[in-house]
């Protein structure tokens, strides 16, 4: 038997071969029982305890810490191995750059975690509201969380290649040259970024509102980190770059406290002063019955036009009523009001006066 073990192969004894086989296979059963004792033990003992970081923590390290026990099997397995300096100092560096990449995922997990547990109820609570549609929160959340997660393996990645000896000055000065063109690129694709960052924070619509925005008016249904979506009022859905919000004004629709409509009506000129009073009382009647109008309605006589004396109306229709029901509403009040009541509209007309040979020919109301 001692023969057997004693065998040659690839510069190393059977005997050496099997006892870093029995390396690899015990961090393997090892790294499956830190799992489970992670899963099933300290788990629910932390889940006593008040403060959810121990929690975060638990979660974070479960799966980085069994990968970091295979590695300690696989490099105390490689020990047992005669290998050549060559290889040894490959697997020296590999060992270092993978042990900082296993820190850099636990950093990434607890991360990614804090952002979950803590920032998304914060901006939740923020932008909650009986709004159809997703929340915001679920459209940019995930991506600041995969954006911060990018950071974080990008500065990994160069610490584990600093520190397994590669040249990182050399790699880094290629990728500003290729990140300076990437950027020129992708200049549009940045610029849509902080549009979509801009409306994270200064949250000028949530979903759900109507808004009004380089030339469309429409409903907020998603809110992107490069793109939100519009529905129309025509009931096409339009894909607008968040890097409008930093070009152009939005008005916000929903967020006015009461639609202001304004009427111009036109009566006859003869119309008499008493007629012209009793006209302005019955404006003024018809928006203190409607219950979808605010009482603090005007009308006053305006101006003498070309063919009409004006008189402006202005109401405020309530907020979460409907507009459009509401105007008809109106408008057809004021017109069965006025009929009743024998005021006429005005419509465009003129006097022509003729001067001949016998004398005036007065030609009135000829339409134009």
């Amino acid at each position: 038997m001692q023969q057997f073990f004693d065998q040659i192969l690839m510069q190393n004894t059977l005997g050496q071969w099997f006892k870093a086989a029995a390396f690899i296979v015990c961090a393997f059963v090892a790294s499956h029982i830190v799992l489970w004792i992670i899963r099933h033990i300290i788990k629910k003992i932390v889940k006593r305890t008040p403060p959810k970081i121990d929690d975060i923590i638990v979660d974070a390290i479960e799966k980085p810490v069994a990968a970091i026990v295979m590695l300690i099997g696989t490099k105390l397995a490689l020990q047992e191995l005669t290998l050549s300096v060559r290889v040894n100092q490959f697997m020296s560096r590999a060992y270092v750059m993978l042990m900082i990449l296993g820190l850099t995922w636990f950093l990434s997990r607890f991360v990614a975690l804090l952002i979950v547990e803590y920032v998304r109820p914060t901006v939740k609570d923020k932008l909650s509201g009986k709004l159809p549609g997703k929340r915001a929160d679920t459209q940019m959340i995930p991506a600041i969380k995969r954006s911060v997660q990018t950071i974080i393996w990008v500065f990994g990645i160069v610490i584990a290649l600093n520190n397994s000896g590669y040249d990182v000055k050399a790699l880094v000065a290629g990728v500003g040259i290729g990140g300076l063109a990437l950027a020129l690129a992708a200049k549009d694709t940045v610029t849509n970024i902080f549009g979509g960052i801009t409306i994270f924070f200064d949250k000028p619509f949530r979903i759900g509102d109507r808004v009004r925005v380089s030339g469309y008016d429409g409903y907020i249904v998603a809110i992107g980190l490069r793109s939100f979506r519009l529905s129309t009022l025509e009931g096409t859905e339009v894909v607008i770059p968040s890097a409008v919000i930093i070009d152009n004004v939005v008005e916000n629709v929903s967020r006015e406290p009461s639609r202001r409509v304004i009427l111009e009506l036109g009566l006859t000129y003869d119309t008499t002063p008493d007629q012209m009073k009793r006209a302005i009382e019955i404006l003024r009647e018809i928006a203190d019955q409607n219950p979808n109008v605010e009482n603090n309605a005007t009308a006053y006589f305006n101006t003498f036009a070309d063919f009409s004396i004006n008189i402006s109306f202005i109401y405020f229709i309530i907020k979460g009523k409907d507009i459009f029901e509401t105007q008809s509403e109106v408008n057809l009040a004021i017109l069965e009001r006025f009929n009743a009541e024998g005021l006429n509209f005005a419509f465009p007309t003129q006097s022509l006066y003729v001067e001949g040979v016998r004398g005036n020919i007065d030609v009135k109301s000829v339409k134009n």
